[in-house]
């Protein structure tokens, strides 16, 4: 006969994750987290068979002494709390703000294989205290999270602030222990195959964005009060406007490449080294994100603007007037994009120091295009009308 305990030990192990493709019904999973128990006993942590991972990332240093008010340290622990540092493309949180860090359950929705797998976690210590390594003082915020039933992996993983105050220097520490969950053999063999390096990921990509928060977020003016910048969708962005320069770089190639006016030969040219000129500086941002540029967007555009060249615009045998006015309104709309791009991160006061310099070099460009765009209209819509002498009409 099977023992009680048997049976729900074999529930788990013949259980799949909680998964979906659209993300519905999140409130009601994170509502359901608070009957759910650990899936380990935190005892076991020290045991041999679990894994440890051990990541840090230096932030900018303070004065020597208490952490500053506004600080570096301040800051950087305001992000840990919202888990800001998290990379979107790997994993996004979902709890109640109302609800305390201290008693706080995060509904965890893991992406994988264009999946989201969703994983439950309850906050156990939150701790501000002062600690001693290498004969040194330090303040620290610490704070770990523990996994519930249900969750694809077993263990805790710690977060940590410190600030050292013989020196200023200010780091962020985060610690993993954990080994797969008892689910079922699939699950811990897909775990075994893709979730280490999920974890490692994350590690590594959580202490590159707490880096660059804790940088963006101490340069925003004190106006911005209580709110912290996260940018957990900012690679995203980025990637949707690497995808525009894309467009506009070709965009101004086949201006180059078609006859028209001197100037216009002149203006796309200027319009290509902006635009490659701009895609390699985000594409260096995106690499701080741990990104990069989007194939799939990449793909699409480039696909659209070739097909856009069918168009005939009225003629068929010979080139139109009309295009250089839809190429040039073309460029007007993805120059906006552009301009929006660098002036939105300049007022965030995150990416390259000269945002504000590429935000007037597109003012400018979108200034000539649209003076360039005016008189290819007039050919485009005006005839010249011969005179006819006196006697001809007679």
């Amino acid at each position: 006969m099977v023992s009680r305990s048997s049976a729900a030990r074999w529930r788990i192990r013949l259980r799949f994750p909680d998964f979906d493709f659209n993300g519905r019904d999140v409130e009601t999973r994170l509502a359901a987290l608070r009957d759910l128990p650990l899936n380990f006993d935190p005892a076991t942590l020290g045991a041999p068979d679990w894994n440890h991972d051990d990541y840090r990332q230096a932030l900018p240093p303070e004065p020597p002494g208490e952490p500053a008010p506004g600080g570096s340290w301040e800051t950087a622990v305001a992000l840990s709390r919202a888990y800001a540092f998290a990379d979107p493309s790997l994993v996004e949180a979902r709890y109640a703000p109302n609800v305390p860090l201290e008693q706080r359950e995060i509904l965890l929705i893991l992406h994988a294989l264009g999946a989201r797998i969703y994983a439950g976690v309850r906050v156990g210590d939150v701790i501000t205290e002062e600690r001693g390594e290498d004969g040194g003082r330090a303040t620290v915020f610490s704070w770990n999270y523990r996994t519930l039933e249900g969750h694809v992996e077993a263990g805790q993983r710690d977060f940590e602030v410190w600030k050292w105050l013989d020196s200023g220097k200010v780091e962020f520490r985060t610690h993993a222990a954990s080994r797969p969950a008892e689910t079922n053999p699939v699950v811990q063999l897909g775990f075994r195959l893709l979730g280490r390096h999920k974890q490692v990921e994350f590690g590594r990509r959580a202490c590159n964005r707490m880096r660059l928060l804790t940088e963006a977020n101490m340069r925003q003016p004190k106006a911005f009060g209580q709110t912290v910048f996260d940018g957990r969708l900012l690679a995203i962005y980025l990637r949707d406007h690497h995808a525009m320069l894309v467009a506009l770089r070709e965009l101004a190639g086949r201006i180059r490449g078609a006859t028209r006016a001197g100037e216009q030969h002149a203006y796309a040219d200027e319009l290509r080294r902006t635009a490659e000129d701009d895609l390699a500086c985000l594409e260096a941002f995106l690499r701080r994100l741990d990104s990069g540029p989007s194939r799939t967007r990449h793909a699409a555009v480039w696909t659209a603007e070739k097909f856009g060249r069918l168009k005939l615009n009225g003629r068929v045998l010979r080139p139109s007037p009309l295009s250089a006015v839809i190429e040039l309104e073309g460029c007007r709309l993805l120059l906006e994009s552009n301009r929006a791009l660098w002036s939105g991160l300049a007022d965030l006061r995150v990416g390259p120091a000269d945002a504000a310099d590429r935000t007037q070099r597109a003012e400018h460009l979108l200034t000539t295009a649209e003076r360039l765009r005016l008189t290819a209209i007039q050919r485009a819509t005006r005839h010249k009308v011969e005179a006819r002498r006196a006697d001809d009409l007679a």
